[in-house]
């Protein structure tokens, strides 16, 4: 991880755009082609930060991702910036706009043909060991010629199996937490994406009809 001093990340930030910031100061900045700098900060005195920078778990999981064929972010390098506590990670952008974005402005055979391809999506993620703990519609993106891809993928465990059953209602349960997206799922039918999920996974009948119904549960929760 490179370390940069305060003035060398004023330079490089210089006219940069705010994409997103807290109350603790700027998290995401577009720098000028079309690069993505993605800043952490420490929230806790002991952290897992301290053995494990988020920023460098987050340039690991970018590149076990495309191991596994899953489109996601590709990253540059990585910086500590100690004079302001933060370290960051720089990233190619990658055109498009998120799930939710795109479904909000959809409808019609659009939306349900890429509910159905988001549903073969999360079944490639579980059958891979992908077990992506902040999975919504705000966290995939949906490229120019609708391919979808991961962003934001700190909160990732990579197993060396399959998602199990128990962790797959789990993370179904992540997909339909936030209210705008379980209304998105069953404007465009609740049934589209879990069906297309089942169909592209090899399970037995039991542990479909159980995924089916955990999953049709969740949006009504």
């Amino acid at each position: 991880m490179q370390h940069l001093s305060k003035d060398e990340f004023e330079t490089l930030t210089q006219g940069a755009e705010v994409l997103e910031e807290d109350g603790f100061g700027r998290k995401v900045l577009r720098l000028p082609n079309n690069r993505i700098l993605k800043l952490f900060r420490r929230k806790r005195w002991i952290s897992s930060q301290l053995w494990a920078p988020h920023a460098k778990r987050f340039q690991n999981n970018a590149k076990k991702l495309a191991d596994k064929g899953i489109l996601t972010i590709d990253v540059i390098t990585t910086f500590s910036i100690p004079e302001i506590d933060r370290q960051a990670v720089l990233y190619h952008e990658i055109p498009g706009t998120t799930l939710r974005t795109w479904l909000k402005e959809h409808g019609g055979y659009e939306t349900e043909h890429l509910i159905q391809e988001f549903g073969r999506f999360v079944a490639k993620l579980h059958a891979e060991g992908v077990l992506f703990r902040s999975l919504h519609f705000g966290n995939v993106l949906v490229t120019p010629d609708q391919q979808l891809a991961l962003i934001d993928i700190v909160d990732m465990r990579l197993l060396k199996r399959a998602v199990s059953t128990r962790e797959r209602i789990r993370n179904f349960s992540h997909i339909a937490r936030y209210a705008e997206d379980s209304v998105l799922f069953t404007q465009n039918s609740e049934h589209t994406f879990i069906e297309a999920y089942l169909k592209a996974i090899q399970l037995k009948p039991n542990k479909q009809a159980q995924l089916r119904k955990a999953f049709i549960s969740g949006l009504y929760r």
